[in-house]
């Protein structure tokens, strides 16, 4: 390793410091921020599976519908 890369490598932990401390003065809060994006998640995803379930019953009544009477049509058809 060069002076350059030694330098910087004492350097990187001080400017992360600095980073953290002025993100904490801010009100930069990791705990909320995690909360609000897993409630969002849950929500999507709640909301997705509304409508796929929805889809899936859709298609299988279809499907059992159109299977009973195809049957029924050939019982009365003789």
């Amino acid at each position: 390793m060069g002076l350059k890369a030694a330098k910087f490598m004492v350097l990187v932990p001080q400017a992360g410091a600095a980073l953290l401390s002025a993100g904490a003065d801010a009100g930069f809060d990791v705990t909320s921020i995690m909360s609000d994006s897993v409630k969002t998640t849950q929500s999507q995803i709640f909301s997705v599976l509304g409508i796929v379930v929805l889809a899936i019953v859709a298609i299988v009544a279809a499907v059992v519908g159109i299977k009973f009477g195809i049957g029924w049509l050939k019982k009365i058809k003789g």
